[in-house]
């Protein structure tokens, strides 16, 4: 890449980051340089899970579809496209109920399965999936199948955010986003691409150069964002 090239400081779990990366539009990707810095470690957990043959699941992350049973062709109602593809390929008759946690809320209160579902999820669950569906009436037990542990901002992404470049930073979640505020350099002045306002918000602490929310929580409005950014850094 050539010296042109932006930043793009990734800190998503390992394999979040690359997919994201390969799914940008590749008139894109050329005017930025990749550095990997996962903040968050996903550790599966020591879960002997059975889902009897006519229950279905919740899968608000495709790290539970990773660690969660294989499908047999049983239901499964998932949050964005990423995560209903991966349910499909582990086996699961999947259908994608939305891009976030109250869509996905309400297309199951809409619909009313008649089956006990279960919440596939991590330790960290935003949304109280499980309480407000219960509430409206249906059948839903929450199991934890990994967890989402921190870990250290790496040397040369210090480096990068404390260096005479500007720098790009997607966050994806809120529990990522304070990670990054406590672990960024004071002195840095990053340009941050928040995945909704809900992300944003723990950002409103550090000094940064911008805070840009993407339209909608999906990976296409992130790079629309981000080539937005990309653009205001270019012309100064």
């Amino acid at each position: 890449m050539g010296a042109t090239t932006i930043p793009l400081l990734m800190t998503r779990p390992a394999g979040s980051n690359e997919q994201f990366i390969d799914g940008a539009p590749p008139e894109l990707i050329s005017r930025f340089r990749a550095v990997l810095s996962p903040l968050i470690e996903i550790v599966g957990s020591r879960v002997d899970l059975e889902i009897p043959v006519n229950d279905g699941v919740i899968f608000t992350s495709a790290n539970g579809v990773s660690f969660g049973p294989s499908g047999a062709g049983r239901p499964a109602y998932c949050i964005g496209q990423a995560t209903t593809r991966a349910a499909s390929q582990a086996g699961w008759d999947s259908q994608c109920a939305g891009a976030n946690a109250d869509a996905l809320i309400r297309f199951l209160i809409d619909r009313k399965p008649d089956r006990k579902l279960w919440h596939l999820s991590g330790v960290y669950s935003r949304g109280a999936v499980r309480e407000k569906l219960c509430a409206a009436g249906l059948t839903v037990e929450r199991r934890v199948v990994y967890d989402q542990q921190h870990v250290p901002m790496t040397q040369e992404a210090r480096a990068l955010l404390t260096g005479p470049d500007p720098v790009v930073v997607p966050l994806f979640s809120p529990r990522t986003a304070a990670h990054f505020v406590r672990a960024c350099p004071r002195d840095a002045r990053p340009y941050v691409v928040a995945l909704s306002s809900a992300v944003a918000e723990p950002v409103s602490t550090l000094d940064v150069s911008s805070v840009d929310v993407a339209e909608q929580p999906t990976a296409e409005a992130m790079w629309h964002a981000i080539e937005k950014v990309g653009v205001r850094i270019t012309l100064g």
